[in-house]
């Protein structure tokens, strides 16, 4: 989606919304729970216009290295 392409139609009708969780999170940020702490950060929003797909990611990188620390991994799937 970020690249302006989207993963599920292959469309290029994707478009952009800082703080696209606004309205849906109270001041625009979205909350990631990494265990004792709360760590707001930033979310921008990607939503393709041919098929609807919806994507968020967090805004501030440096937010990323404390989920690996609590969340769980998710295996990759081979075929």
């Amino acid at each position: 989606m970020r690249n302006g392409t989207c993963p599920k139609c292959d469309s290029g009708t994707v478009y952009a919304k800082p703080d696209g969780l606004k309205y849906a999170i109270q001041q625009g940020t979205l909350f990631i729970h990494t265990g004792f702490m709360t760590v707001p950060s930033p979310a921008v929003s990607y939503i393709c216009t041919t098929c609807g797909y919806f994507e968020n990611y967090v805004a501030d990188q440096s937010k990323l290295p404390e989920v690996t620390t609590t969340w769980q991994q998710v295996p990759a799937q081979t075929q």
